[in-house]
């Protein structure tokens, strides 16, 4: 093995880019497309760690920008457990502002640049950092996409983010949104490390749903043995002997850091077998005073600033440079002298190692040295944006308790001015914790605790954390002090907005109800007009349109005295709703239109410009305005994600939008939104909405097992939710399905659990659909148990005379109940033994009307039925029939296909020009001899055929005769057992 002294330069790395020209080339052409294209390209480059990921990207990054490229770096940073919240963004447009200098940034930033002053130190010097608030989000994606966006505009550009293994959600949000929003001539690109899962689950589903919709993996390999070798030349100034690189390939295996490592280390005798003993062998090869000075290091990071290092270490001053050199000449550290200097560890993997081996109390010490360095002066971390979080953490692992919560609570604060939300829970989580630990914990906060987990709950709010945030949010209703009756009734308010969220709707209303009563009447204030519009607001979702609305006119009145602009909005998008559904569409959909101009306005909480949208489309699906519905729905996907509402409003918008389609049988594209919606990771009220859609979807397609599951899985998950506008499509969902699968008594018993779910009182376009899914169950139970037996009509009969009730009742004409309704009514006249084609055949017209293809070919196929059972024409019956089965063949519904091919084959009746006659059975007998004779197997009385073959029972006799006399039977019994013999029971119908 080659000793130390072979290395004849002060490298250990090699000045010259070996190997990877393919891999090279590949990521030109993916510039050299986006270019070409006007596209946004993304590239993973995938490796296990020292395998060269960064070092590819840096020279393709040099090639790029010699070709006049815009090319912007970050790198995701990791201290011990603390992920640095939008850390590359930071370090991207930190150096771009040093290049470019920070009034050309603010340029193409645009109006919202002054939300970048909030990262970038360098511009809030240019610009005041503007308060936060729920519109912050929003402005802070539109300033770093126009900024990209603009640099593409000038040349190709490429964004580079390194080590997206440790990327926190923050930032993994918002290139979620580039990814989906730059406008083009952009090359994304991120370095994975592959060898070890990433530290949040977050981060692989990121991978997972670019890569599925527009990224691309390249992945790094070892260096062959050429290439290793060219490697070592470059490193030691000679090829190295054929012994040496036979040794370091052996053990390296091509992989180019090991190979580094093991060339410096360079001892004789037996090497390490694994990469953390290389590394700790090598590390016990420097003084005593180099491992104990980069022991000190590690702890501070992978970047540790010289001025920080010199508080913290054992020694100072020139003991502490005379310590360090030995690692900066071993390429333990390398050293940057950007912004007072620092030392980097050449690797984490050094860094990773050094800390490994600290004694506990050893790490406890140097923790609480750099907390308290940190703490005194801040401007050491050399990262402001940084400096409060790490403050935290060192107190945190130093056991300072009362120190690590007021810096949690400090770090917690900073994150969510940063727009950092989930860090800042993380943060605002460890303070909790310590909460539970501490005497008299207000004693150690700078407001009372309520306070801190008031925040702490909106935080949870806005990270899509619904269930935690009510948690939280009743903590600090249990520590709030009464006296303070709008904080006490606002805290309740916010419990109801949560819980809602969280699909625990009766216990949100309960709290609505509470913090009117808490918070005053008099004088009139904000916070009453906000509680009055939140009240308003949980009842008009409960479908409760009537009571809702008296309380979103008294909000504005209040919001309008006291010039609470917001909560103006927020009431008129309540009293929007109202008045849609209480007939007075034009006028909802005015107000609709108002709410929404309001946030835009406003721009304070962008939900409500979401929420309008929703809503839009909620009055014009019910109203039975699908095609508009669909546009407002799709419109709204496209909208809430230039909010960058993404994650907090995408999987509604994406529900709608899937629902509406569905219902125009644009099957295909629903479905693909709701795997959009899937891989947002919805929780609480969406997920159940999600689930209920998916269901709805599956049960159109055929796909009764699948339906079944989702529809069950919202029904269990959505057990508290008041919503009549999902509770009404759930339970009519699970009644059909029911239905579908032979299980009508089940289905029964579930019209019944939704009927008590909607209290009797629900608008008809929620409860008609149900009970007429119930007529139609009513129908099946009795007719299922015995082919002969009388159908109850009686039951049948109660649930028409329920969707009458209900339709009654509605102020507003709903057509979606009226189609429903007509539907129940065919269903009673059948029961009576009234089969009427012609009321079949106007329902179908009715969804015709709806643009719902769905339904309309079902109420085809009933016709068909009813004309073929009565004796109607057949031509008309076919031509219905055909109609019905060429609808659903288009819309994918394969059940009503299926159904359709069953009543062609026992009513011989072609459905395509191109069907061929068979009959390739050796008794000669016709089709429709084979249609009686299967009847006959199954134990079917003459009666009864002729009802499913819709011929007479006398015809039926005659052809029981013919079959007699081909199959040489003398009774019923013997035409049965040879059916089955020959394996003419069972044949496949003939569709």
């Amino acid at each position: 093995m080659a000793t130390t002294g072979e290395v004849s330069t002060k490298r250990a790395t090699s000045r010259r880019f070996v190997g990877r020209e393919r891999e090279l080339a590949r990521l030109e052409a993916l510039l050299d497309d986006a270019a070409a294209d006007h596209s946004v390209q993304t590239v993973f480059v995938d490796g296990e760690a020292g395998v060269g990921k960064t070092r590819i990207v840096q020279e393709f990054a040099s090639r790029a920008a010699a070709r006049g490229a815009n090319v912007l770096v970050g790198r995701c940073v990791a201290h011990g457990e603390l992920i640095l919240p939008y850390a590359p963004l930071v370090e991207l447009l930190s150096d771009l502002v040093r290049r470019r200098g920070a009034a050309d940034v603010m340029r193409l930033a645009g109006p919202a640049a002054p939300e970048l002053a909030r990262w970038i130190p360098a511009l809030a010097d240019s610009v005041p950092v503007p308060e936060p608030t729920r519109a912050s989000a929003s402005r802070l994606f539109q300033a770093v996409c126009a900024v990209i966006d603009g640099l593409g505009a000038e040349a190709p550009t490429v964004v580079v983010v390194e080590d997206l293994h440790w990327a926190d959600r923050s930032t993994l949000e918002l290139m979620a949104l580039l990814t989906a929003h730059l406008r083009g001539d952009t090359l994304l690109v991120f370095t994975v490390r592959t060898d070890e899962p990433p530290h949040d689950a977050a981060v692989a589903r990121f991978i997972a749903e670019t890569g599925r919709t527009s990224g691309q993996h390249l992945v790094l390999g070892h260096l062959t043995r050429d290439e290793q070798a060219l490697q070592i030349s470059d490193i030691l100034g000679v090829p190295p002997r054929t012994a040496l690189l036979d040794e370091i390939y052996e053990r390296a295996e091509g992989n180019p850091f090991f190979a580094e490592e093991l060339l410096v280390l360079g001892a004789d005798g037996e090497l390490p077998t694994t990469i953390r003993d290389l590394l700790l062998a090598r590390l016990e090869t420097l003084a005593p005073a180099t491992r104990q000075a980069l022991r000190a290091a590690c702890v501070v990071g992978r970047r540790v600033p010289h001025a920080l290092l010199d508080r913290v270490a054992d020694v100072s001053g020139p003991a502490l440079d005379a310590a360090l050199r030995p690692a900066v000449e071993h390429h333990v550290l390398l050293t940057d002298s950007a912004d007072g200097g620092a030392y980097v560890f050449r690797h984490t993997l050094l860094q990773e190692a050094i800390a490994g081996g600290l004694l506990p109390g050893e790490a406890a010490r140097l923790h609480r040295r750099v907390a308290e360095a940190l703490t005194e002066s801040p401007s050491l971390a050399g990262d402001p944006g940084s400096v409060t979080g790490r403050i935290a953490r060192h107190w945190d692992a130093a056991g300072d308790g009362p120190r690590a919560l007021t810096a949690s609570v400090e770090a917690a604060r900073v994150a969510a001015r940063s727009l950092a939300f989930s860090e800042s829970l993380s943060h605002y989580e460890r303070a909790v914790a310590l909460l539970d630990t501490l005497p008299d914990e207000d004693v150690h906060l700078d407001e009372p605790c309520y306070r801190v987990l008031w925040s702490a709950a909106e935080v949870a709010h806005l990270a899509a954390c619904p269930q935690r945030a009510g948690e939280l949010v009743r903590r600090a209703i249990a520590a709030v002090d009464p006296d303070e009756q709008h904080h006490h009734g606002y805290l309740h308010e916010r419990l109801g907005r949560y819980l809602w969220m969280a699909a625990e709707g009766e216990d949100a209303l309960a709290a609505y109800e509470q913090a009117v009563e808490l918070v005053p009447a008099e004088p009139v204030t904000s916070w009453r007009a906000a509680v009055l519009s939140g009240y308003s607001q949980v009842l008009m979702l409960a479908g409760r349109f009537d009571e809702s609305m008296p309380l979103a006119e008294e909000a504005i009145r209040i919001a309008q005295q006291v010039g609470a602009r917001s909560v103006e909005g927020h009431a008129r998008n309540n009293l929007g709703v109202d008045l849609s559904y209480l007939g007075r569409l034009d006028e909802g959909i005015a107000e609709l239109e108002a709410a929404r101009r309001i946030a835009e306005e406003e721009f304070e909480d962008v939900d409500d410009i979401a929420r309008a949208i929703v809503n839009l489309h909620s009055a014009l699906f019910d109203a039975g305005r699908m095609t508009e519905a669909a546009d407002v729905a799709l419109g709204g996907i496209e909208v809430v994600e230039g909010l960058g509402l993404e994650h907090r409003k995408g999987v509604w918008c994406r529900s709608d939008a899937a629902q509406a389609l569905l219902h125009l049988g644009r099957n295909t594209q629903a479905m693909r939104l709701l795997d959009e919606a899937v891989a947002l990771e919805p929780a609480g009220i969406d997920a159940v909405r999600v689930d209920l859609i998916r269901g709805m979807l599956l049960l159109r397609l055929g796909d009764l097992d699948g339906a079944r599951e989702h529809l069950e899985a919202a029904r269990h998950s959505g057990s508290r939710v008041l919503d009549g506008q999902m509770l009404g499509p759930l339970y009519a969902a699970l009644v059909e399905v029911r239905t579908a699968q032979g299980e009508p008594d089940e289905a029964l018993a579930m019209a019944e659990e939704g009927r008590a779910k909607l209290h009797g009182e629900e608008h008809a376009v929620f409860s008609v659909p149900l009970f007429a899914a119930a007529a139609a169950a009513a129908a099946a139970a009795a007719a299922t148990t015995s082919a002969d037996r009388r159908i109850d009509v009686d039951a049948v009969r109660r649930w028409v005379d329920l969707a009458e009730e209900s339709l009654d009742r509605s102020p507003a004409a709903a057509p979606i109940a009226v189609a429903a309704l007509a539907s129940a009514r065919c269903e009673l006249a059948q029961a009576e033994g009234r089969s009427d084609a012609a009321a079949w055949l106007a329902v179908a017209a009715r969804w015709e009307s709806l643009q719902d293809p769905f339904r309309e070919a079902a109420a085809r196929l009933r016709a068909t039925e009813a004309m073929l059972a009565t004796g109607g024409d057949r031509a008309a019956a076919a031509l219905e029939l055909r109609n019905a089965w060429t609808t659903a063949d288009r819309i994918g519904a394969a059940r009503v296909r299926l159904l359709a091919e069953d009543v062609a084959k026992r009513a011989r009746i072609t459905l395509r020009e191109d069907q061929p006659e068979t009959n390739d059975d050796p008794y000669h007998l016709t089709r429709r001899e084979q249609d009686v004779l299967a009847l006959v197997a199954e134990g079917l009385t003459d009666r009864a055929i002729g009802g499913r073959l819709f011929i007479s029972h006398r015809t039926v006799e005659r052809h029981v005769s013919n079959l007699l006399a081909k199959l040489g039977a003398g009774r019923r019994s013997e035409l049965t057992a040879i059916a089955h013999r020959a394996g003419l029971a069972d044949r496949e119908p003939v569709g």
